[in-house]
């Protein structure tokens, strides 16, 4: 089970499926940027023996996800689109302190929220896709997202307190939440919400299970 403080409604499915060439390429490059962080934690934390093994792992699997995605690229007749800025990552590694004895705590729950916000979405693309193939691909990689996610929170309580790892992580999850809210509607992954009504945006925590 993960928390989000923000719901994507499935009517953003509706939207993204019209263009799944634009869609599957941004995903690719979601898959590269995360290969690319987890490799980024190896380089900054060498001393973490435990830590860098995870991040191989991880790291191996993200870039064996973006080759699976480029497969689906093909069968669509697409080939992968060039990269554009991800205004969505880039307002949650905003939001990180600039603290050093906290920097490891954020890089990882920052990890965890994306990881998070992407099952949540790939949970719904599984559900409400009509493309029943694509559907499927999807619903394939949620076992995987959600190991991720609860990889990089694990790894936080290892290195700092639980308690501590809780509130950073409410701080985090409200950070995201408005990030996403500012976002406007994209045919990428990680795009603004559809719809705006209330009820996507209060009630507090919502749960998330893949």
């Amino acid at each position: 089970m993960w928390r989000l403080d923000v719901l994507t409604t499935p009517d953003w499915v509706a939207r993204v499926e019209t263009r799944p060439v634009e869609l599957l390429s941004d995903h690719a490059h979601c898959e590269l940027r995360a290969a690319a962080s987890a490799q980024a934690l190896i380089v900054k934390y060498t001393e973490h023996a435990a830590l860098v093994q995870r991040m191989s792992a991880v790291a191996r699997e993200e870039l064996l996800h973006f080759e699976l995605v480029l497969d689906e690229l093909a069968k669509r007749g697409g080939t992968l689109l060039p990269a554009r800025a991800n205004p969505y990552a880039e307002g949650l590694l905003a939001a990180r302190a600039h603290r050093k004895e906290e920097l490891l705590l954020d890089r990882l729950l920052v990890a965890a929220l994306i990881e998070a916000r992407s099952l949540e979405r790939f949970h719904l693309l599984a559900e409400h896709l009509h493309d029943r193939e694509l559907a499927a691909f999807y619903r394939g990689l949620v076992p995987s997202e959600a190991a991720h996610q609860a990889l990089f929170v694990e790894l936080a309580k290892e290195h700092y307190a639980a308690e501590r790892v809780q509130e950073r992580l409410a701080e985090l999850r409200a950070a995201e939440a408005r990030v996403l809210r500012a976002l406007p509607f994209d045919h990428r992954m990680h795009s603004g919400e559809l719809d705006p009504a209330p009820h996507a945006r209060t009630g507090g925590a919502a749960n998330v299970r893949p």
